[in-house]
């Protein structure tokens, strides 16, 4: 009975671990896998490139990109790459500029829309909710456009808040950005064209 016991406890261990390396394989493979795609002439360390742009883009939670197509142009010793990132889960798209040179990638320019539905219809009303916001946008008159809501990264948001993904909320028409901490849910900056 010991020995049935002692065999069939080891076949339970097996069993764990043989089906923690088969979970632990699937949630590699799982991972934000995504396409990139060149238009025009590739680069031929193109492999070298995408390693260092997945490093270095950052798409808001909740948000996995599909795909990144890439365009380069050369000027002088450096290559000028610009990455769009898109995903089935937003219906905008993620754009980042680099350069490239001395098989360094640095990002010098981002614009960053691809954000859960949910999290810019609640940015959106924070923003609305801002009482500078609310006088700039009138009495309800002139907000017949939709704003523009970008993501702002950390590096960026050090030089207005502090070091932190914010969104930014702008509407174009009024001349007035409202820079959303989604974390405290308020404004913490505004700016007006005025």
């Amino acid at each position: 009975m010991k020995s049935l016991s002692k065999i069939m406890l080891i076949i339970f261990v097996l069993i764990l671990f043989f089906a923690g390396i088969v979970f632990t394989n699937g949630l590699e493979d799982s991972s934000s896998e995504h396409e990139f795609i060149w238009t025009g002439t590739q680069p031929a360390d193109s492999d070298r490139i995408e390693a260092s742009i997945d490093q270095q883009i950052s798409p808001y939670p909740g948000i996995e990109y599909d795909s990144i197509t890439l365009s380069a142009s050369k000027e002088n010793d450096k290559l000028h790459i610009h990455a769009t990132a898109s995903s089935y889960d937003s219906i905008y798209t993620d754009r980042y500029d680099f350069i490239y040179r001395n098989s360094e990638l640095t990002r010098v320019g981002y614009i960053l829309e691809a954000i859960p539905v949910s999290i810019r219809s609640e940015a959106i009303a924070i923003a609305m909710q801002d009482e500078e916001v609310m006088q700039s946008l009138g009495s309800g008159n002139n907000v017949n456009t939709a704003p523009s809501v970008k993501q702002i990264l950390p590096d960026t948001s050090e030089n207005f808040y502090t070091g932190k993904t914010l969104i930014s909320v702008t509407w174009l028409d009024n001349s007035i950005s409202a820079l959303i901490d989604m974390d405290s849910r308020e404004v913490v900056q505004v700016w007006t064209g005025q």
